[in-house]
C-alpha cells in the first residue's frame, strides 16, 4: 500500500469515538489557540452519544498505574501511563468540585507488607515523592491503628491514604458534552459508525468527512478500525443514592482493596455527589453486559464490600429497589495503552486504556495533540516482547532490567524501538 503524504499543516481532524478518550482530546483539540484563533477544526462522530457509551459505567477513581483494572504489564508502557495520569490529576483538581469531580480521601489496602512487593513498593514511593512535589496531595502511610479498623477477615496488612479526584461519571461526561457545545470549531455527529481497518480507507475518509487527520478514539472498537488485540474486561458497579443517608452522615471516604488482579476478592467503596459506588469486578474476555442482581459475582461483591464496612452499609439491601447494579466492558489492549501515529499515514491511535480510561484522559489526549502536531515527527511503538511467562512468574525474572532503546528509520520517520534485557 503506498505510503500517503503527510498534510503540510494539520488544520482539519475528526475525532472517531465519544467515551471520555474521544471528548478530552476533541476538547483539548478544541481549545488549541494560535495567534489568538483556534488551530484545529474538529469533528465528532460516534455511533452513540457520551451517556450510553462504557464511560458512563467507570468506576472512575484516580489511580496511579499500574492500577488493578488498568491490566498493563508492559514496563515502558506504565512510565508512559504515570506521565499521562500525573496530567490528568492536575486537570481534575482544576475542575473540583465542580464539573462532577471531587477531590476525596482514598484507602488503599493490601495483603502484603508493602516493601515485600517490589511493584507495589516502587509505586507507593513515586506517589511519596510526588506528594512532596504538590503535584498530588495527601499521601499518608497508614499506621497500624488505621489498619485494625479493617476486619481481620479481610487479611490487610499495609495500606496508604492519598486525597484523589472521584469523578461522577454522568455529571462528568455531560460536561464534557456541554463544553464542547461552546466551542464554535467542534462538531458532532451521532448515529454514524465507521466500520473496518482505518488504513486502507483514511483517504477517503479524509476526503468524505474534509479532514487532513484523524484520531480513533474507539475503545473497544479499536479492534476493527486498527486490527489491535483487544480485550474486554467486564466490570460491574452497584449504585445506592447518597439520599440513603441523612446529610451529615453520607460517606466521604474511598475505599479500595485488591490482592491480585485476577482473583474476584476487590473491595472498592467511592462516595459521588449522588451514588455510593461498590465494587468491583475484573472479568476478562466476558462481553455480555446483561447482569444485575441475581449475578453470584455481583452479589459476592456486594457481600464483600458489606462486610469491609458493616455500619455504614447496615441498611443496605442488594434487593433495595433504588439499588441497581450496572456493567460495562473495559477497553484492553494485549500490547500496551495506544497512544501512536499510524506509520505512513494520517492516523493518532488513542486507546487500550483498560479500566484507567478517566485517570489517563487528560494525559493521552495531549499527547494525541502533540502527534497531530508533529505528524513526520518520532513515532512510538511499544511492543511487550517478554515471554509470557514472566506475567505468570515474575519471581523466575525478577532481575528484569529496564528496556534498553535504539533508534532505527521506519518509513522515513525515526522510531524507537525496544529492546529486553534479560540477566
Amino acid at each position: 500500500m503506498a505510503e500517503q503524504p503527510h498534510p503540510p499543516r494539520v488544520e482539519k481532524v475528526l475525532v472517531i469515538g465519544a467515551g471520555v478518550s474521544g471528548l478530552t482530546t476533541a476538547l483539548e483539540l478544541a481549545r488549541v489557540r494560535e495567534n489568538g484563533k483556534p488551530r484545529y477544526d474538529v469533528q465528532v462522530v460516534a455511533e452513540r452519544p457520551a451517556d450510553q457509551t462504557v464511560s458512563v459505567i467507570a468506576g472512575a477513581l484516580w489511580e496511579f498505574p499500574p492500577a488493578v483494572c488498568g491490566q498493563h504489564g508492559n514496563q515502558l508502557s506504565i512510565m508512559r501511563s504515570k506521565r499521562w495520569s500525573v496530567e490528568s490529576y492536575k486537570e481534575f483538581r482544576k475542575l473540583a468540585p465542580q464539573a462532577g469531580v471531587h477531590m476525596v480521601t482514598s484507602n488503599f489496602y493490601f495483603g502484603v507488607k508493602i516493601e515485600d512487593d517490589w511493584l507495589e513498593h516502587t509505586k507507593m514511593r513515586e506517589l511519596e515523592k510526588l506528594s512532596q512535589e504538590e503535584e498530588i496531595q495527601g499521601f499518608r502511610r497508614m499506621t497500624q491503628e488505621d489498619l485494625k479498623k479493617v476486619p481481620a477477615s479481610f487479611g490487610v496488612k499495609d495500606g496508604y491514604q492519598l486525597q484523589v479526584p472521584a469523578i461522577d461519571t454522568p455529571l462528568y461526561t455531560r460536561w464534557l458534552r456541554d463544553q464542547l457545545k461552546q466551542q464554535s470549531n467542534v462538531t458532532v455527529t451521532y448515529g454514524k459508525r465507521i466500520t473496518d481497518r482505518l488504513v486502507p480507507q483514511s483517504s477517503k475518509i479524509r476526503k468524505d468527512w474534509g479532514v487532513d487527520a484523524i484520531v480513533n478514539c474507539t475503545g473497544m472498537g479499536a479492534a476493527e478500525l486498527a486490527g489491535a488485540c483487544m480485550v474486554p474486561l467486564r466490570g460491574a458497579l452497584v449504585r445506592v443514592p447518597v439520599s440513603r443517608w441523612p446529610k451529615d452522615k453520607r460517606p466521604k471516604t474511598a475505599y479500595a482493596i485488591s490482592k491480585t488482579a485476577h482473583q474476584q476478592d476487590m473491595v472498592f467503596i467511592v462516595p459521588r455527589e449522588t451514588h455510593l459506588i461498590l465494587g468491583g469486578l475484573v472479568e476478562p474476555s466476558e462481553y455480555d453486559t446483561h447482569i444485575g442482581k441475581d449475578y453470584q459475582p455481583v452479589k459476592e461483591m456486594f457481600d464483600r464490600c458489606k462486610r469491609f464496612d458493616p455500619e455504614l452499609l447496615k441498611d443496605i439491601e442488594l434487593s433495595d429497589t433504588d439499588v441497581d447494579v450496572i456493567a460495562g466492558l473495559r477497553p484492553y489492549r494485549v500490547e500496551n495503552v495506544c497512544v501512536e501515529k499510524e506509520y505512513g499515514f494520517n492516523i493518532v491511535h488513542n486507546f487500550g486504556h483498560g479500566g484507567s480510561g478517566f485517570s489517563l484522559s487528560y494525559g493521552c489526549a495531549r499527547e494525541a495533540v502533540g502527534l497531530l502536531e508533529s505528524m513526520e515527527g518520532p513515532s512510538f511503538r511499544v511492543v511487550d516482547l517478554r515471554p509470557a511467562a514472566l506475567h505468570q512468574h515474575p519471581e523466575t525474572y525478577a532481575d528484569l532490567e529496564t528496556p534498553a532503546f535504539t533508534t532505527i528509520r521506519l518509513d522515513g520517520q525515526e522510531v524507537s524501538v525496544e529492546h529486553p534485557v534479560y540477566n
